[in-house]
């Protein structure tokens, strides 16, 4: 009997010993990746913000209007009621959180951020086969989802009608309409 607990025993420290080696190998893997995914996220909003001022000088007489869409897109995002969207229902954490959208996730909320896509205005000024091809450049795992209701729902949040989106989520499933 001594003998089978020690037998168990000893199997019991290989045990542990491969649970901690596992989690060890995964936080270094965890790392690793988190690292790279940093590394090619960063430079898509640096070559989003060094090609705006080239287009920017075109002429002198378009000047005023070049600098009056930036202040119309601060806006926009400086406009979402947090206040108003937590009273009609929502758990957004910020003026940019596209999963309020209904079919939008986490990932599909970074692919649209990584195209330069963030905020509801930018997402409603969008088109489906825009949207389309920001999910088909993501991979083959977002062929499933559909943008079709998106820019619909993403201008009901930009203009702060918070009841009203609640009223076209409760028709969708998935962001698709029952």
């Amino acid at each position: 009997m001594s003998s089978l607990f020690s037998s168990l025993a000893c199997c019991f420290w290989w045990f542990l010993a491969g649970i901690l080696l596992g989690w060890l190998l995964n936080r270094w893997l965890c790392k690793c990746s988190c690292n790279t995914t940093k590394q090619v996220a960063t430079p898509a909003p640096a070559t989003t913000s060094t090609s705006m001022p080239v287009a920017a000088p075109v002429k002198a007489a378009e000047a005023p209007a070049t600098k009056a869409a930036p202040k119309a897109a601060a806006t926009s995002t400086a406009v979402i009621d947090l206040a108003a969207a937590k009273k009609a229902g929502f758990s957004i954490k910020n003026a940019n959180d596209l999963t309020i959208v209904e079919g939008i996730g986490p990932k599909i909320n970074e692919l649209f951020h990584n195209a330069g896509i963030k905020t509801f205005a930018q997402l409603a000024a969008a088109t489906v086969p825009q949207m389309r091809k920001i999910l088909d450049e993501g991979g083959s795992r977002f062929r499933i989802a559909n943008p079709s209701t998106w820019a619909q729902q993403a201008a009901l949040a930009a203009e702060n009608k918070w009841s009203e989106l609640k009223k076209l989520q409760d028709k969708l499933s998935a962001g698709l309409k029952k």
